[in-house]
């Protein structure tokens, strides 16, 4: 497929209150009457009968709405980058939807993350897998390593350890448009054809500007003819 290098890395990659000044006067006040004089002459109103004060009473401000939840967040991008009206808007909305995957990663995980990185620009496949093994044994709940693991599997040849690694990740993220080209590129790769195009049309539902999208499917469809022949 072409640009495979760029699906693979594209999977590794981965992000005071006012002074209240006049508190000390009162209390000054309070302490030697002489000195500042009589109290000021009250300008309360009567007291309202209690039928009116109820009526009176301002209705209470309507409580804030519930802060959206990191989940929320990246479903709400996935939603808006189904919908981007060109390929500069999905790649921003893109960006912002990587941002909130990654959000909750610790810092020795994202210290994995770098060094599987630098083992993988050395073709150190094993060590870069191991990196994020490492990682996911950390944090096994943050499913976004799955997938990167899955792109080090896919560049080091072992599509079928790549595609288990993408079923996890798909299971709990199925808006991940980058994990469905990869299942793609997996498919392919172990000569499925119908799987590859299936997981390749996911992927177009989720983010329908993918660049160089129109060669990939060609790609994918010669594919599936030729094998048909």
């Amino acid at each position: 497929m072409t640009d495979r290098r760029r699906w693979l890395m594209a999977g590794a990659v981965l992000l005071c209150s006012p002074a209240l000044t006049f508190l000390p006067v009162l209390a000054a006040r309070a302490a030697d009457p002489a000195t500042y004089g009589p109290a000021a002459p009250s300008t309360a109103q009567p007291a309202l009968p209690a039928s009116q004060a109820a009526k009176a009473t301002p209705l209470a401000s309507s409580p804030h709405p519930p802060r959206k939840t990191l989940h929320n967040r990246l479903m709400d991008a996935e939603k808006a980058l189904a919908m981007a009206g060109n390929e500069k808007q999905a790649s921003e909305i893109s960006e912002r939807a990587e941002a909130l995957r990654s959000r909750a990663l610790t810092g020795s995980v994202q210290m994995l993350i770098s060094d599987s990185h630098d083992a993988l620009e050395k073709h150190d496949f094993q060590q870069a897998q191991d990196d994020l093994t490492a990682a996911i044994t950390i944090q096994p709940d943050q499913f976004v390593l799955y997938r990167q693991r899955a792109a080090i599997r896919l560049a080091a040849g072992d599509s079928n350890g790549a595609i288990a690694d993408l079923g996890v990740e798909l299971q709990v993220d199925p808006g991940d448009p980058t994990a469905w080209g990869m299942l793609a590129e997996a498919e392919h790769e172990r000569h499925e054809p119908e799987a590859a195009l299936k997981a390749f049309h996911q992927m177009l539902l989720m983010n329908p500007k993918t660049p160089d999208s129109d060669k990939q499917l060609k790609t994918l469809e010669q594919a599936r003819d030729g094998q048909q022949d």
